[in-house]
């Protein structure tokens, strides 16, 4: 395991390496943080405050078997480039008496920083355990650069400079390095360089540090994280692409979907994100000094005016592999369209005209979305084929959406006729194109009769495997006040005993939170492996490559969703404004 262990890590220290490479030494100064080495303009910056704890779960043997074992990783061993390296890794690992994870602990477990400024200007502190190490690899790799630049017939390309009291160096025009102490400072300007050290000889001059924006960040968070990013917002709401990403007037959907946090970073004048790890578990957790957005506003259709409302939980069914639980007031969110998207969008004309045919005479805003409460749930989950169908390819998981009408004696027939022009519409059009139709049922599941239509099975010799369409067997149904529109009847019945069993626990609605996401990376992972061939065959079509390529690209693919145990995402707090994501890792020994 040490020998694989050591080869796996040649992927990690050439980007240290690099940076060693071309890095210089000079005077340590007096104490200072690295935040007050950085320019108050900085508008992004990184900050992994305890190193050790990121690089033992990438050392980690159930890790490095993973990478190692990989077809991927086993190309690359062959490569030139890597062997050079990993004769460089043997020769620090005897060295200095360690192996590469002890190694790349003593020259950056101090701590990490990273700030990205105006110009693309950007500094980077690296913060070794052991000054001792950090001058004798600089010494080494110094002595390499300058033998390779004489090699060259560039003997003056590696220079150096005084700048008080600070010894730098410069291997390009536009790079500049120093050491003080323990610390490596690495900028891609010598101004940069230079500016750095007043700000560390002169702590009177304005610093991160010393901005109260940068300070009310890190107190966001109870405990200090592993990891931080601060970010100016102020700044990056002026960059075209974060402009076009923050305004969603021409998307409905992702303005339904993601308003709450958009919104919230649209009132931001930072953003701050930590990350902590447990075992393989890893949270990120996001906040803003973003307003968020009243109740009473148009883009208030995901805030709950009571402060005991919100998201209910997510339902949970056999073969899960997603499930979503909004707060959105759909009435809210429709009524003022005009307001939210100003330019009307193909998209939503479509859907104004769709709804028209199915709920024809009626008005969509107060006698349809007006008929469901704020609560709203999806679910997706994997299928079984009865043996009459055969299999599909691709297989497709089934999904349903479940909403709560306000008064569903009045309501339930409202939507029983829209859904049966639905599928008429549906029949009509595949009519026309000489494809099967959907035929009708009316069974029973437990006390609810509901609707279901399914397509005939095929021959028995056309089974295996079948076609697209038997995927699908759409099903409307209306258990109590909660209405199901799902895409398998098999899913519609799991949700009504979810839904019942729910009701026997009562559900309470998660306070403050308008977005709850949940994903269970091992029915995903089945889904993706039951698709395999189906997803080499489209990789081969849409990039070009061979059926070798995009094997071993699915294969990768494959293997990192085959890592994810289980994703949460929960979203909206008492000021609607933070956001955590769980990530859970599952690394087999």
């Amino acid at each position: 395991m040490m020998i694989r262990c050591r080869w796996y890590a040649v992927l990690l220290i050439l980007p240290l390496l690099a940076v060693l490479r071309i890095s210089a030494s000079a005077a340590e100064p007096a104490a200072w943080s690295p935040a007050a080495a950085v320019s108050p303009d900085a508008f992004v910056v990184l900050e992994v405050h305890k190193p050790r704890a990121v690089l033992d779960r990438l050392f980690d043997p159930r890790v490095v078997q993973a990478v190692t074992s990989h077809p991927e990783y086993q190309r690359r061993q062959a490569q030139q480039d890597f062997a050079q390296a990993k004769n460089l890794v043997q020769y620090f690992e005897q060295r200095f008496n360690t192996d590469l994870h002890g190694l790349l602990g003593k020259l950056a477990g101090g701590g990490v920083t990273l700030a990205v400024g105006p110009d693309q200007q950007a500094l980077l502190i690296v913060e070794a355990e052991d000054a001792q190490v950090l001058k004798d690899v600089h010494d080494f790799i110094l002595f390499i650069a300058r033998s390779e630049a004489e090699k060259q017939g560039q003997p003056d390309r590696v220079k150096s400079a005084e700048y008080r009291g600070v010894t730098g160096w410069s291997v390009a025009p536009k790079e500049a390095h120093a050491i003080l102490g323990n610390r490596l400072l690495l900028t891609n300007h010598p101004q940069s360089l230079m500016a750095a050290v007043d700000r560390i000889q002169d702590s009177s001059q304005p610093n991160l540090a010393s901005l109260p924006r940068y300070q009310q960040a890190h107190q966001a968070f109870a405990q200090p994280p592993v990891a931080s990013v601060f970010a100016r917002m102020d700044v990056l709401k002026q960059l075209p692409k974060v402009q076009a990403a923050l305004d969603q007037e021409s998307n409905p959907l992702a303005t339904l979907l993601l308003a709450p946090l958009m919104q919230t970073l649209q009132h931001a004048e930072w953003l701050a994100m930590g990350l902590d790890v447990d075992g393989m578990t890893f949270s990120l957790r996001l906040a803003t000094d973003g307003r968020p957005v009243d109740a009473s506003e148009p883009a208030g259709f995901a805030r709950s005016a009571e402060p005991a409302g919100g998201a209910l939980p997510n339902l949970s069914v056999p073969g899960q592999i997603a499930a979503v639980s909004l707060y959105r007031d759909l009435h809210q969110f429709y009524a003022a369209k005009d307001d939210l998207f100003p330019q009307r969008t193909s998209g939503l004309i479509f859907f104004e005209n769709m709804m028209g045919i199915f709920f024809t005479g009626r008005d969509l805003t107060n006698e349809v979305l007006a008929e469901l409460t704020p609560e709203v749930r999806l679910v997706v989950a994997a299928q079984q084929y009865p043996a009459e169908v055969g299999t599909p390819q691709p297989q497709l998981p089934g999904f349903a959406l479940v909403v709560r009408m306000r008064r569903p004696e009045k309501f339930s027939l409202v939507a029983e006729e829209a859904w049966q022009k639905a599928l008429g519409l549906i029949n009509f059009t595949r009519g026309q194109q000489a494809e099967p139709g959907l035929i009708l049922d009316r069974p029973t599941h437990g006390d609810v009769k509901y609707t279901m239509s399914y397509f005939a099975p095929p021959a028995e010799d056309a089974r295996a495997p079948s076609d697209l369409r038997f995927n699908f067997q759409p099903v409307l149904a209306m258990p109590g006040d909660y209405l199901i529109l799902s895409s398998t009847d098999a899913l519609a019945k799991d949700l009504m005993d979810a839904l019942n069993r729910e009701a026997d626990a009562g559900a309470v609605a998660l306070a403050g939170k308008h977005s709850l996401v949940e994903l269970n990376g091992d029915a995903l992972t089945a889904l993706l492996q039951a698709n395999r061939e189906a997803l080499i065959r489209q990789n081969m079509v849409e990039k070009g490559h061979t059926r070798e390529q995009a094997e071993i690209e699915i294969g990768m693919l494959l293997t990192i969703v085959d890592s994810i145990a289980h994703v949460k995402l929960v979203a909206g707090d008492e000021a609607a404004r933070q956001l955590s994501i769980e990530l859970k890792l599952n690394i087999q020994p």
